[in-house]
């Protein structure tokens, strides 16, 4: 992640305050997505939209993304990564949902870019998270009149969070794969009140990720979308099914990439 790679503008990334998470945890409860606006200011998110079409000019116009700390270690957003109020705050949102303590502190960063075919078909795949938390970044949205902006489409909690990894991840078969086409039908979306946000760039989308239904929608082939998740509280993570789940994951992905 070379070309991401930038001084810290520590100053110029808001601050995220634990006090939020009261209001933010009620707006996810009622809407099922909580906003934090304007933490990262364009300064920052000029400096990765340049990194990221450095990427894709590397990697030409198709899906890739990059997870865990070593890619945006160094880079301009990590001050928001170990900014120590998003972690308390985090902590905080999982023990309201979850009931308890989360089982590590972590937080796994991933960045997702969609562009050309490959990005089409990484689009409208909804899918639950395997964390309790997760938050969503918007760097670069296609804005341009009449495009296909690639904003979230989601079910919000569609479920409750499951505490058994076996259940989870039959469920998830289920929803995700034999059940795939059913959540793209205009009928059921309305029938279970989907709902679209306008993701704004620079704004923080929490969402309860285990409960709620979600998915990007698509963007034409020669737009860029870039995203930044951080996923926080995986109460499977200690279960023997766990391998399982990650290596059913994976598939999906070069599957993907194949087609």
């Amino acid at each position: 992640m070379n070309a991401l790679n930038d001084e810290r503008l520590l100053d110029e990334i808001a601050r995220v305050d634990v006090q939020s998470a009261q209001a933010l945890a009620q707006s996810m409860d009622d809407d099922g997505v909580g906003v934090l606006y304007d933490i990262v200011p364009p300064a920052i998110l000029a400096k990765l939209r340049k990194g990221v079409a450095e990427l894709v000019e590397q990697n030409g116009s198709r899906y890739f993304g990059f997870s865990g700390a070593q890619w945006i270690n160094g880079t301009c957003l990590a001050p928001l990564f170990e900014d120590a109020g998003l972690h308390a705050l985090l902590r905080q949102l999982y023990v309201r949902k979850m009931g308890t303590l989360p089982p590590s502190d972590a937080v796994l960063p991933v960045m997702r870019v969609l562009s050309g075919k490959q990005g089409i078909r990484h689009s409208n795949n909804f899918h639950y998270d395997s964390y309790a938390v997760s938050i969503l970044l918007p760097v670069l949205i296609p804005d341009d009149p009449g495009e296909r902006a690639g904003h979230l489409m989601m079910f919000p909690n569609l479920r409750n969070a499951r505490r058994s990894a076996l259940v989870n991840i039959v469920e998830k078969a289920i929803v995700e794969k034999l059940l795939a086409r059913i959540w793209r039908l205009p009928r059921v979306q309305k029938w279970l009140s989907a709902k679209v946000v306008t993701l704004q760039p620079g704004n923080l989308y929490f969402i309860w990720g285990l409960r709620s239904l979600h998915a990007n929608q698509a963007c034409a082939p020669s737009s860029v979308r870039c995203t930044v998740l951080f996923h926080f509280g995986d109460p499977h993570a200690s279960s023997v099914f766990k391998g399982l789940s990650h290596r059913l994951h994976a598939m999906r992905l070069r599957r993907m990439a194949r087609d």
